[in-house]
């Protein structure tokens, strides 16, 4: 979605998605969570912390798992692309490891 999002005809596209002109193209990012049901299996896709969580019979059963920069593996990966770890956000900021957008941190 980064890819698409940074290409200058998507980008124009985006743009055309705006109810009034008011607002230049954010680099602000988002969360997203997707479900897909395919022969009887569920698959759940997140990016972030939007979670996703459905009922089996009365029990909550979790789909998804937060991205956070205090996660061991999303901190090493975080570090391994330049980044850095401190307030328990990326770069001191952001408080969520992945998402769409925030090309800021990429």
């Amino acid at each position: 979605m980064d890819e698409l999002a940074r290409d200058e005809k998507n980008k124009a596209e985006l743009l055309s998605y705006r109810e009034s002109n008011e607002y230049e193209f954010s680099i602000a990012g988002c969360t997203a969570n997707v479900i897909l049901i395919k022969n009887n299996t569920l698959y759940c896709a997140n990016a972030g912390d939007t979670r996703c969580c459905i009922s089996n019979n009365g029990k909550l059963v979790k789909l998804s798992k937060d991205h956070k920069p205090t996660d061991h593996k999303e901190r090493e990966r975080i570090m391994a692309a330049g980044g850095s770890v401190y307030n328990e956000r990326v770069n001191g900021n952001l408080n969520l490891s992945r998402a769409l957008g925030d090309f800021e941190y990429k």
